[in-house]
């Protein structure tokens, strides 16, 4: 009885099985953390690329007769302002460059619906466009979600902004 007496009273090793149970879950909770806060920090990059093109795109002018924000063309280039709108949302200049998160290719979709205003309940012109820019993305990076079995959260964004020209 001795034997076994002096087992149950012993403590040594103690911390070795209490660190074999606790490190697996600290772990786990560390980068669940690390992993959820990338993946907003991408959400806002998106979020901020999409209300920027919406927003360029409601200042840009209108010189061409029955031209839309997303149909105008800027005269000096040639190239469509809804261009110009997508890359500043996926690269944050009008041109190419170093993308606002890495793998995010778009495509970024811009709208440009009217709302009829001939009944005059609204200032300014009988039709007033609502620039709606849109995008989705996947980031196939996230690790923890897929160590887990899970697929990656899909981040989905919208923008509406009303066209205003050029101040």
């Amino acid at each position: 009885m001795k034997p076994v007496k002096s087992l149950r009273c012993n403590d040594e090793g103690s911390a070795l099985i209490e660190a074999a149970v606790v490190v697996p879950m600290l772990f786990s909770l560390v980068f669940g953390v690390f992993e959820f806060s990338w993946y907003f920090y991408q959400q806002q990059l998106i979020e901020t690329g999409v209300r920027d093109a919406a927003r360029y795109l409601a200042r840009i002018p209108l010189t061409t007769s029955g031209a839309t924000p997303c149909t105008q063309i800027d005269s000096t280039t040639g190239t469509l302002y809804k261009t110009y709108a997508q890359n500043i949302a996926l690269y944050g200049t009008t041109g190419s460059g170093t993308q606002r998160v890495p793998g995010w290719t778009g495509p970024v979709t811009i709208t440009c619906p009217t709302t009829d205003n001939s009944a005059g309940n609204y200032a300014d012109s009988t039709t007033i466009y609502t620039i709606t820019a849109t995008t989705s993305f996947t980031d196939p990076t996230l690790g923890t979600f897929g160590l887990l079995g899970l697929a990656a959260p899909s981040i989905t964004v919208t923008h509406k902004e009303r066209f205003i020209g050029p101040g």
